[in-house]
């Protein structure tokens, strides 16, 4: 039978119990819980390293200039996937490109380190051509591995090329491999560290060898399917002309055009979650209206679409 703490001190061990905040053995470890995220690990707790916000996830999307569909399926996302108990956050990182698409290393190098300033544990960064279903990220995050996209097929009939080595088939559960289409990456944020900016420029293969000289695989879930609206370009195959018009189409279209944050189809707010805010955008986290789409990345003047003023927190 264990000793009380009066029988304890009355045999001369009282030094060993650490029942008072002045003992010499207390060390204070006190960590403020900013999310459920501890909820969200099950079993992996056992094994985790502490951190002040489990679970929580900084989305960032590679541009602003979404392909049909996109915005709302990552909204989507979004909403199911705080509903799971999980804490998440958006970026939209700013276009940097002279040329189209000429700056996306530095822009996703910009989104690495904001998601190691911020404090997050994972960072899922997404192309706009990305059809994301409701569960996307709920399914990689389950995985806990440090490195894991899903498997992007492209709805474009006119790629014939692969978008992993080896490559993949649906349904066959969680595969390494030697590189995959960077479309879609979730990381634990620990792994950025890793990574200078030089590492994120070039092609697919040559992000695959920076991560394997720090000792990640990437690994593909096959059982989680993203499809993507259009396959990675190959511009050498196209004519100069070809080449330079779709290079003006594409600048016009970055500098000019409204954003394609529409709704659902046949979205219906009387019935439907979400909401359609005064411009015509749709947000499914109803909160995350007052944001609207600048970040930490920008400045604020507290002006929100609804006239009344809201400070980002």
């Amino acid at each position: 039978m264990p000793l009380t703490p009066k029988e304890a001190r009355d045999l001369g061990l009282g030094k060993y119990i650490v029942d008072r905040s002045q003992h010499p053995g207390y060390y204070a470890s006190i960590w403020p819980s900013v999310s459920a995220g501890l909820e969200t690990l099950g079993s992996n707790f056992r094994y985790r390293m502490p951190h002040l916000n489990y679970n929580s996830v900084l989305v960032t999307v590679i541009s602003n200039h979404w392909q049909k569909g996109g915005w709302w399926r990552l909204q989507n996302m979004l909403r199911y996937t705080e509903k799971q108990g999980y804490t998440v956050g958006l970026e939209e990182v700013d276009d940097m490109s002279t040329m189209p698409a000429d700056a996306i290393g530095i822009m996703r190098a910009c989104a690495a380190m904001l998601a190691l300033d911020s404090g997050f544990e994972w960072c899922l960064m997404v192309d706009t051509d990305a059809h994301l279903e409701e569960d996307t990220l709920v399914k990689l995050l389950q995985h806990d591995r440090p490195v894991v996209y899903p498997m992007v097929i492209a709805l474009d009939d006119k790629y014939q090329g692969p978008l992993s080595s080896p490559i993949m088939k649906p349904d066959i559960g969680l595969q390494p491999v030697t590189w995959a289409t960077m479309c879609c990456m979730l990381f634990n944020v620990k792994v950025l560290n890793c990574l200078d900016a030089y590492a994120w420029h070039g092609h697919d293969y040559h992000f695959a060898q920076q991560l394997a000289h720090y000792g990640h695989r990437i690994h593909v879930d096959t059982d989680t399917v993203v499809n993507v609206t259009r396959g990675p370009a190959r511009h050498p195959v196209k004519t100069w002309d070809e080449f330079w018009g779709d290079r003006k189409t594409f600048y016009e279209s970055r500098q000019s055009d409204d954003r394609d944050r529409d709704p659902p189809p046949g979205f219906d707010p009387a019935f439907d979650e979400g909401m359609v805010d005064d411009r015509g955008t749709y947000w499914a986290v109803d909160s995350w209206k007052y944001t609207g789409v600048n970040g930490p990345m920008h400045e604020d003047d507290g002006e929100a679409s609804d006239g009344e003023t809201h400070t980002d927190s």
